[in-house]
């Protein structure tokens, strides 16, 4: 018994280390602070002196995302690199770490919570969205430019990713009993109408929206990379006709083009949902599932107008609903490895009972369930990743004011007197009280 102790104290303490400290800044917190722009802007202090997450790929994309909304492009862009790094390190690492097997055996024997995190295909996409923007509020359109050609070599990689996911499901499946059914989603799980939404069924795939390549289109015509500007074009109405109302109209001589840029909300987080199912030979089993929040503080529509004209900006980016798309995708995937991983918790079970007794076989058994509860505690994503992406165009003399309309709030711009040939105007609405819009004109 005392040896069996000895055993049940190394794992808890292995599995405690392999799953890393707790950050200092839990999303609750984090959801609350970003209400005030007070609040928030002690919330990015919290978040700055957070050391325990440096090696997290959500921690500086949340930095980043928090950074551009206070207009510090550079500490943005900075941040995004950080993340891009760790992002690359997964990518192109010949031999894994300790670290990675301890949460590869984790996510196989003991919980969902211990897979590390590196982003889905869609967040990986907007990463670089979102820095372009950063260098394009800095000037440097031409910077911006070749970020957005960077998410689309990004993209080639998620598409081997996933290939090679959908044939490790398959080997994995073969380690169950009975050929259990994982195509269909078990009854009493709550993201089931949401993953079969007709929007969500109908979207071309996981990881590409309208928003980014109509951005990458206008972004890339500034810098006067015509011709890739109009792939972009072309890639965006592609992927959602709405897209092809921001690229038509000829712009007045004595007017400069303005192109808006809203982003709102906050996507869904991820957590674990846990599911008791029947499953033959062992009665039921308790199955870990990855599971989405609601978005938050989002807007349905924005208004724009000046002194004689209003249209509304066109919703381009419905972050939740490429979240759906992707955990609808990877569904059969994540049930045939939670199988695996309440089949392994159980079979463990039951042979320390045969060599223990009862005891052996509960303790055992409570071990792996507060070793799940602690890995669960840092299973996050980009929490502060926007919900919503509105694009909206339009031409205006210089001077004149353009007004925003967005979440019951007014802001406005005034075009200067100096703009040579247009301006862009980012506006981030995390609430009704805490908005950042900011311009550059080139």
């Amino acid at each position: 018994m005392i040896k069996f102790n000895f055993k049940i104290c190394f794992t808890i303490f292995a599995m405690i280390f392999l799953t890393g400290c707790t950050s200092t800044l839990t999303t609750q917190q984090l959801d609350v602070g970003v209400a005030q722009k007070e609040s928030f802007t002690k919330v990015v202090s919290e978040v700055e002196k957070d050391d325990s997450s440096h090696d997290e790929m959500w921690y500086w994309l949340n930095l980043a995302r928090m950074y551009q909304v206070q207009k510090e492009y550079q500490k943005s862009i900075d941040a995004f690199n950080k993340a891009e790094a760790i992002l690359d390190e997964y990518e192109n690492r010949a031999s894994i770490s300790l670290r990675n097997i301890g949460s590869g055996l984790g996510s196989t024997f003991f919980s969902k919570g211990a897979e590390t995190y590196y982003a889905k295909g869609y967040e990986r996409t907007l990463m670089h969205t979102l820095n372009s923007l950063n260098y394009a509020m800095l000037g440097n359109f031409e910077g911006a430019t070749v970020e957005m050609r960077r998410m689309e070599k990004r993209q080639e990689f998620w598409l081997k990713e996933s290939e090679a996911k959908i044939i490790e499901a398959k080997d994995k499946k073969s380690e169950l009993r009975g050929n259990p059914d994982t195509d269909s989603i078990p009854a009493g799980y709550s993201m089931t109408s949401l993953l079969q939404d007709d929007e969500v069924r109908n979207m071309v795939n996981n990881y590409q929206d309208a928003f980014s390549y109509s951005l990458s289109s206008i972004i890339s015509k500034i810098s006067k990379d015509n011709e890739y500007s109009e792939i972009s074009k072309k890639r965006a109405i592609a992927l959602s006709s709405n897209a092809e109302f921001l690229f038509g109209g000829i712009k007045p001589d004595d007017m400069v083009d303005v192109n808006i840029v809203i982003l709102s909300g906050q996507a869904p987080s991820q957590k674990i949902e846990k599911l008791r199912v029947p499953f033959p030979y062992s009665g039921y089993l308790v199955l870990d599932l990855p599971s989405l929040t609601s978005p938050k503080k989002d807007v349905s529509s924005v208004q724009i107008s000046t002194s004689n004209t209003q249209l509304n900006a066109i919703r381009l980016l419905r972050t939740d609903k490429m979240a759906y798309k992707t955990l609808k995708d990877e569904f059969p995937m994540e049930l045939t490895k939670s199988l695996v991983r309440a089949t392994s918790k159980a079979v463990t079970s039951k042979q320390m009972q045969d060599k223990t007794g009862g005891l052996g076989g509960l303790a055992t058994m409570l071990v792996m369930d507060v070793t799940s509860s602690l890995m669960e505690g840092s299973y996050r994503n980009w929490e502060m990743l926007p919900n919503s992406g509105f694009l909206c165009k339009i031409s205006v003399k210089r001077g004149e004011r353009i007004f925003i309309r967005l979440g019951g709030r007014e802001e406005s711009v005034v075009i200067p007197e100096n703009t040579k040939n247009g301006s862009l105007i980012l506006v981030s609405f995390l609430t009704n009280n805490n908005i950042g819009i900011d311009n550059v004109q080139y």
